[in-house]
């Protein structure tokens, strides 16, 4: 279970960091025509962000065939909702109030129950 969680872990830094990458360059860009959407697809550091997603996706298929899909796709995506939301405040300045603060610990406390129970089924 451990290297799957590493696997796990892996795939949403891959995801987070491919995602910030898009979301950085797309800084001031409303995308409504087709010359700005060639251009965000044909940049170089877009194209290594889809690169990085695309790995991404091999190592959570890694993860997969380590243990049970319960235990794998919800601790990766809490993984990468927690990675969302740090890489969310500290680099792109979004602001966090209680309710997102309640709603994030909801959302943590569930998929770790749900980690919990898959990993005694195991």
């Amino acid at each position: 279970m451990i290297k799957a969680a590493l696997f796990c872990a892996l795939y949403a830094l891959l995801n987070v960091s491919g995602a910030a990458i898009i979301k950085w360059k797309l800084k001031g860009k409303t995308l409504t025509t087709l010359n700005e959407w060639i251009g965000l697809l044909l940049n170089v550091q877009v194209i290594g962000a889809f690169a990085l997603i695309f790995l991404s996706m091999l190592v959570i298929f890694k993860a997969l065939s380590l243990a049970n899909f319960t235990f794998v796709i919800p601790v990766s995506a809490g993984i990468n909702f927690i990675l969302t939301v740090i890489a969310g405040y500290f680099i792109f300045k979004d602001h966090l109030n209680l309710i997102s603060f309640i709603g994030f610990t909801l959302i943590i406390s569930g998929i770790l129950l749900l980690s919990l129970n898959s990993t005694q089924h195991a």
